[in-house]
């Protein structure tokens, strides 16, 4: 992921920054579609390795194909060689092939047939995988359950409380939006720091907490910027509360707990897919991107997998754009089948986002809400739509 090209994105908006902190330092202020195929075309490996034979005569090392077996039979009957077989007895010499569709599996192929093949129109980018694309995704929803972070894992302690973690995650997007990073290094940064913390939560004192912040962010700028800041920028950043040994000593040991293991999936990358599911236009997806970038710095919100929030997020965005429709209506047979998940699966989180969503206007950490009200993303976070008193019913848990 280090070698990502910033012109290859799938959304304009994605990369695209503001400053809302106005350059304030301190934890406490403020592609191309290729028509070319990657190996060029497969010949006859037989033909391709004696291509230097002479075609003039056939050569004995090779026998000629057998024709047909009803071919050689009718040849054979018409010489009178074989004799006419009744109808009723059994032909040793015919293979008669077997007719095993059920009716279970013409249903398979009929549901198959209503879910529309989204990748069709990418089979001549070599950069879309489409022979793999959900293979990978399968892979992606294994990887997410194996490198979770397990529900309230502040617990059972009172030096870090989750207020601390919000306050560290809301600084984190200003430096995120100061070194004009990927919308991929923010995702990986949260997720090192809560799979660090379930670990090492004892041992993290308050003081250090910010430490372990701007070490998962150099982490995660190492694992997907091409150009990553140096340590002396996270030194100016908290305002040389920490030297440059100490962040290099943190970094050391976040890798050494994750043991290396980077590549927990992100909300994005389940978006995009989804997003592509559902066709949706630009502005839906950005309200789901902003609805799941909000849910990032929502303790209780940690433990759902990646997939998960990203799934409820676009239904919840799909649903406030489309106000004379339901949840049930946009969440259509498409998006069942590529997410995983159906409506009923997803509603608790749809509910939970619902009310992150309301508040956020609101809430004393607004750096999202602010960055999202910037030109550059659509100001999406001041839509009138999310005035609408359905979000609230929805939050409630109401249908509507």
């Amino acid at each position: 992921m280090a070698l990502r090209a910033r012109a290859f994105s799938t959304n304009s908006t994605e990369n695209q920054v503001g400053n809302p902190l106005g350059g304030k330092r301190g934890l406490n202020a403020g592609t191309s579609n290729l028509q070319r195929a990657a190996l060029g075309d497969i010949k006859n490996v037989a033909s391709s390795r004696h291509n230097s034979v002479s075609t003039d005569e056939p050569s004995k090392d090779f026998k000629q194909p057998l024709k047909p077996l009803a071919t050689r039979r009718k040849e054979k009957e018409n010489a009178g060689l074989v004799q006419q077989q009744p109808k009723n007895e059994i032909k040793i010499d015919q293979v008669e092939v077997m007719d095993i569709s059920s009716q279970a599996v013409e249903e398979v192929e009929m549901q198959e047939t209503e879910v529309e093949d989204i990748d069709a129109d990418d089979a001549g980018n070599p950069q879309l995988v489409v022979e793999y694309v959900n293979d990978i995704y399968g892979y992606l929803r294994h990887l997410e359950s194996v490198q979770c972070v397990n529900a309230d894992y502040l617990a059972g302690q009172t030096e870090l409380l989750p207020k601390m973690r919000a306050v560290l995650i809301d600084w984190l997007v200003g430096v995120h939006l100061q070194f004009h990073l990927l919308q991929e290094t923010l995702y990986t940064t949260v997720a090192i720091l809560d799979r660090f913390l379930q670990v090492e939560v004892g041992s993290v004192s308050r003081n250090k907490l910010q430490l372990v912040g701007v070490a998962a962010m150099l982490v995660a700028a190492k694992y997907e910027e091409i150009y990553a800041p140096e340590v002396k920028d996270f030194v100016y950043i908290t305002d040389r509360a920490y030297t440059e040994k100490d962040i290099l000593r943190m970094e050391i040991r976040i890798l050494s707990t994750l043991k290396f293991d980077l590549g927990r999936p992100l909300p994005l990358h389940f978006l995009r897919r989804a997003s592509k599911a559902g066709g949706v236009e630009a502005a839906t997806h950005t309200l789901a991107k902003y609805i799941v970038e909000l849910s990032l710095g929502v303790y209780n919100l940690c433990d759902l997998p990646p997939s998960r929030v990203s799934a409820g997020a676009l239904a919840l965005a799909m649903r406030m754009l489309d106000p004379a429709s339901c949840l049930e209506s946009v969440w259509s047979a498409s998006l069942v089948h590529y997410t995983k998940y159906t409506l009923e699966e997803i509603r608790p989180t749809i509910e939970r986002l619902a009310a992150v969503l309301i508040n956020a206007p609101t809430a004393k950490l607004a750096t999202v809400y602010q960055k999202y009200s910037n030109k550059k993303f659509m100001k999406i976070a001041r839509i009138p739509v999310l005035e609408d008193p359905a979000l609230k019913k929805i939050a409630k848990g109401e249908r509507v």
